[in-house]
């Protein structure tokens, strides 16, 4: 039956309308939307006729659903003419009002073919309509060059951008909304569809533009595991530092593991191409959960707390909600992407499985790892408390007449240091820098993470050889050590400003500082970190490194191993490389008993010139301690000299830590001996010797009441004048505590003169020896007792 008999059997009195619409699908522009289109959409829904809730309405709506077709009108105004143009010629010809509106509103509907589930007769003539899909290869040809050619008009480049973009909106939905359309018409679609757009697509290209959205998608995969990561870590930590361990819940496995189990839905949802929510809400879900967690976690930031340091809970936090963020950006650019024409031709299965997984897993591994730093900066901010100063510290005449210049009450102080700033006081948490004139504060750093930096003693604050850099040693140990944040371990100050030059993290111990390098001893490695220069370098020497110094342009180390032997090496600053080295175990029979901590003693550099001078005990006469001095220009032993009477190393209570000391003219020592009987005084032995020859300049011997007997107390308790004298804390006879001065006239105690003010007086009269520390700035005696710091003119 030709189409003037199907409409004559139709509509049998509206002939001339027949005629018309017949003309219409004759017109001249027309190459695909003709009368055998219309043959094959009318054949279709008689196929379907028993699913239509009114196949009478679908047809009429099929003969008017390209009545009017031009190729360059807007989209959706050829159906909305054509529905204009049934309604009106219908309604002239009588036909039911209801049925008009059907048949308009159905029209309409091949606009975009968005028929709801339960639209019986939109579904039948949608699938008429898009029926031309799923036909014969060779049919399926004449229908593409046919739309080519009503759409000669737009060059070849344009036409292709905009047709694989209707085809690939086509692909990603459902094509045949009827059941039996699904399941006899569907894939054969799809096999057309996908052949029209790789032939439209570049042919360079084609390899690889279908590329891009997977590699975009696997990129949102790997940022969701990460996200899932952080999150995992941010709820295992405690709240704050420090913690007991009933508040540390340990990393929760279930977080990766959902957010894998999330990475392996979103996988197969977008795999099943026609499943478009399943990718599209996700990313959605995902930018908006992940904005109002980043608001959250902006608005419960806790705020510093004296005795409380954040932790890694909520840097943790706010970066698996930025992670949320991106990854629902990431997403949803990949379903943009995967819907551009350029884009639009889908690589083989198991490549964009293979991509995913490798973008995945680049990605995941990047943002976790980038996280680290980022929490690493905000614990450092947060819990970081410096203050600088510009004003220079108070210069005034020193008179060295026992005077109390100031004194003031300080927390348990540990280690105290002379500096060009003033007295460096070590802190439980960080540093204060005092004015020695004055005794006011200065600046303080501080770091609410750190464990008790005081109980370092004199080696966790190390003081440059001209007084301008402190190091000071940050310990936090007893807290749990973030997983992958490298606190600092070590603060390098400019001891004038406060300002911070360098924070380092290091398992090793810091030998020595200066304004440019901060020398740390990691077993047998030595290693040079930048401070205001960038210069890096690590040297693996033989043994473990206990010893070392900055002088000029070279590092000065000593690394000894157990028995056999001790080397003095210099390593150029810039680079690590050695350039002398001196084997003292030619000179010494070097202990084979000992760890070489014990019997090698400190380094120290003779100011203004370029020796230095160290200490190291033999087993040789029963025990001998040794003072040697090197020439680092040339690389040779200067002269060794035996220590008067029997100091020992630290081998217990009743042995100590020799301090060695050296001005430009003498070179000080101060030690202890053997004591004969425990709960005896100790004596102890201060001598200074000549820099140029090793050459006694004078010696005394100092008796030192048991309490006083702790091993660092040499290296603590004692500080060295300009003019070479010795000044100590000691107990005297009548109860008291007064410094008592060393030198070449003796051994002289020198009671603390009062003050010019009532208080310094009555703060005088409190001074205890429980546990002096004593050192020099500006001039003049600084002297802790543990629980009050002192200044004497």
């Amino acid at each position: 039956m030709d189409l003037r008999d199907q409409w004559n059997r139709l509509l049998p009195h509206a002939q001339p309308l027949g005629d018309d619409l017949l003309a219409r699908y004759a017109e001249q522009h027309r190459h695909y939307h003709d009368q055998q289109h219309l043959t094959e959409v009318l054949e279709t829904v008689d196929e379907l006729a028993g699913q239509a809730d009114d196949v009478d309405a679908v047809r009429l709506a099929a003969w008017f659903h390209d009545a009017i077709y031009d190729p360059q009108a807007d989209p959706g105004e050829n159906e909305e003419l054509s529905a204009q143009l049934a309604e009106l010629e219908l309604a002239a010809y009588g036909v039911d009002a209801d049925r008009v509106d059907e048949v308009g509103r159905l029209v309409r509907l091949t606009a975009k073919h968005d028929c709801e589930p339960d639209d019986a007769n939109g579904a039948v003539l949608c699938d008429a309509d898009l029926r031309i899909l799923g036909m014969p290869r060779e049919r399926y040809d004449e229908y593409a060059a046919g739309i080519r050619e009503e759409y000669g008009h737009i060059g070849d480049r344009e036409f292709a951008r905009g047709r694989m973009s209707f085809l690939q909106t086509l692909a990603g939905t459902r094509l045949y909304a009827t059941a039996r359309g699904h399941d006899e018409w569907e894939q054969a679609a799809r096999d057309n569809l996908g052949r029209e757009v790789e032939s439209l697509g570049p042919k360079a290209a084609r390899p690889i533009g279908g590329l891009i959205p997977i590699v975009y998608f696997g990129a949102a995969l790997g940022v969701v595991v990460a996200a899932s990561v952080l999150l995992g870590r941010g709820l295992g930590a405690a709240p704050k530092w420090p913690a007991d361990p009933d508040e540390i819940s340990g990393f929760p496995v279930w977080a990766p593991i959902a957010g894998t189990a999330v990475a392996a839905g979103l996988t197969c949802a977008w795999f099943r191409r026609a499943q478009a929510r399943l990718v599209t809400i996700p990313a959605l879900v995902f930018a908006v959960f992940g904005l109002i967690a980043v608001g959250l976690c902006w608005w419960r930031w806790p705020a510093a707390q004296p005795g409380a340091a954040m932790s890694e809970r909520w840097p943790y936090l706010l970066l698996a909600s930025v992670a949320m963020v991106l990854a629902g950006a990431l997403l949803a650019l990949a379903r943009r992407l995967r819907l551009a024409p350029a884009y639009a031709q889908a690589p083989p299965r198991l490549l964009s499985l293979g991509v995913t997984v490798v973008c995945g897993s680049l990605l995941a591994w990047i943002v976790v790892s980038a996280g680290e730093p980022f929490v690493q900066a905000r614990l450092e901010t947060a819990n970081t408390v410096s203050t600088t100063t510009t004003a220079k510290p108070d210069q005034l005449p020193v008179q060295l007449d026992g005077t109390l210049a100031w004194s003031r009450e300080v927390p348990a102080t540990g280690a105290i240091a002379g500096t060009t700033g003033g007295v460096a006081e070590l802190r439980p948490d960080g540093v204060v820098m005092s004015d020695a004139t004055t005794g006011q504060i200065r600046w303080r750093y501080s770091r609410a993470d750190v464990d008790d930096a005081a109980s370092s003693g004199s080696k966790g604050l190390l003081v440059s050889g001209d007084g301008q850099t402190v190091a000071a040693h940050l310990p936090w140990a007893k807290y749990r050590s973030p997983s992958g944040i490298k606190l600092p371990t070590y603060a390098v100050l400019d001891a004038e400003t406060g300002k911070v030059l360098t924070e380092v993290h290091t398992d090793g111990t810091a030998l020595a500082v200066d304004a440019n390098q901060l020398l740390v001893a990691e077993g047998n490695y030595v290693v040079a970190h930048g401070v205001s220069s960038p210069t890096h370098w690590r040297t693996q020497l033989r043994c473990n490194v206990t010893q070392g110094e900055l002088m000029g342009d070279q590092a000065v180390v000593v690394d000894a191993c157990g028995g056999n032997g001790a080397v003095v090496r210099g390593l150029d600053l810039k680079d690590g490389d050695q350039k002398w080295e001196v084997d003292l175990g030619i000179r010494f029979d070097l202990s084979a008993e000992l760890e070489p901590t014990t019997w090698v003693g400190d380094l120290v550099t003779v100011p203004d010139t370029r020796e230095i001078s160290g200490l190291i005990w033999t087993g040789a006469a029963g025990g001998t301690l040794y003072q040697w001095s090197v020439d680092v220009g040339e690389g040779r032993i200067l002269w060794t000299t035996p220590v008067p009477g029997t100091p020992r190393p630290r081998l217990g209570s009743s042995s100590c830590d020799a301090q060695l000391a050296a001005t430009h003219a003498s070179l000080v020592l101060v030690t202890c001996r053997n004591a004969t009987d425990p709960g005896q005084p100790q004596t102890y032995d201060v001598s200074a010797a000549s820099p140029a020859d090793g050459t006694p300049q004078w010696h005394h011997l100092l008796e030192v009441p048991p309490k006083l007997q702790q091993p660092e107390y040499p290296r603590d308790g004692f500080g060295l004048l300009p003019d070479g004298r010795v000044v100590t804390l000691m107990p005297q006879a009548n109860g008291s505590c007064s410094p008592v001065m060393i030198g070449t006239t003796g051994v002289q105690p020198r009671p603390i003169l009062p003050g010019p003010t009532a208080a310094s007086v009555a703060q005088s009269e409190e001074v205890t020896c429980n546990k002096p520390a004593v050192t020099v700035a500006g001039g003049r005696p600084i002297f802790s007792d543990g629980t009050r710091l002192f200044a004497l003119n």
